[in-house]
């Protein structure tokens, strides 16, 4: 198998990595069979050492960087040439970076082309009507979006995790609580922190729970199918979430539901069959506790009869 690493500047900021993760969509689809990953300059070293020591033939290497500056020239290269020598077997190429692509300067001289072309005002009072119609037709289409998304709702679904990784990053209450509701799905949890609650040793023993006792690292998300976020550090928890994007990875930020792909509804389960779910579409987590109170206190037997019924129905 052949491999692709894109090497790119590290930040944490949320969506910085738009762009970059449709380069990585792309890859994936338009080269069907080539392992494609990403890492940082920071990570590079490690990154680079796990992949070769995987199942591949070869590795191409992109630095996803515009200057042919100290990191492209020096660097990278420094690093490339270190890791060929511990695995003269497996070609490394490294390509240019993307300032010094040809096919990117030309993207760039076609854009700014365009946009001096749209910049230009005909005099004719036709030209000026009709761009006075498309502005009003785009101001009315904007209002209307503004007005979906101030009214969206989440999509309410039951995903079927069993037989797959999940990843939970953290090692706190809060982990633990997220792990003890994903115990019953059949899912592969692994737990990344540097330190754990101590209940979480009953909990491995217990249960095929693995714990790696260290702080996240991107590769951590290899194979990962779903990835909870549950520390109380927003460097880490930014990092986490733009690697998990980068990869196509659901997220589920227990501090930022703003942040995730999607929430985790407070849950009760009655009888055999009946799970009742309550969700306050993550705005306020008190009141969701407070309805599912409620319902177990005020519900449970009635639910419970029910089922009763229909079963001897």
């Amino acid at each position: 198998m052949k491999a692709i690493l894109i090497i790119a500047h590290h930040c944490i900021l949320p969506g910085a990595y738009k762009g970059f993760e449709e380069i990585l969509d792309k890859l994936h689809h338009d080269l069907p069979g080539t392992r494609v990953a990403s890492t940082s300059l920071l990570d590079l070293e490690n990154d680079l050492r796990t992949l070769l020591r995987e199942d591949v033939e070869s590795v191409t290497l992109l630095p996803y960087l515009l200057l042919n500056g100290q990191h492209s020239k020096n660097d990278v290269p420094r690093v490339v040439a270190k890791l060929q020598e511990e695995f003269p077997q497996i070609p490394i190429t490294l390509l240019p970076c993307l300032g010094d692509w040809k096919e990117f300067a030309d993207m760039v001289v076609a854009g700014i082309r365009n946009a001096q072309i749209d910049e230009r005002t005909p005099a004719d009072a036709g030209y000026r009507r009709k761009t006075k119609e498309k502005e009003s037709s785009q101001n009315n289409l904007s209002s209307l979006v503004s007005r979906l998304s101030s009214n969206s709702s989440l999509f309410s679904i039951e995903v079927n995790l069993e037989g797959k990784n999940v990843l939970v990053v953290g090692g706190g209450r809060i982990a633990l609580r997220k792990v003890k509701t994903l115990l019953p799905t059949g899912a592969r949890i692994t737990v990344v922190a540097p330190q754990f609650d101590p209940e979480f040793s009953l909990v491995t023993r217990l249960s095929s729970l693995v714990l790696i006792s260290r702080p996240y690292e991107p590769l951590d998300l290899r194979g990962i199918f779903m990835v909870f976020i549950c520390t109380d550090q927003p460097a880490v928890n930014a990092q986490v979430s733009n690697d998990a994007r980068a990869r196509r990875i659901l997220v589920n930020n227990a501090c930022d539901y703003l942040d995730g792909d999607f929430i985790v509804p407070a849950r009760m389960d009655f009888g055999e069959n009946i799970a009742v779910t309550v969700s306050t579409q993550g705005r306020a987590p008190s009141l969701a506790k407070k309805l599912k109170q409620k319902i177990q206190a005020e519900w449970a037997e009635g639910l419970e009869q029910v089922e009763r019924d229909f079963l001897n129905s």
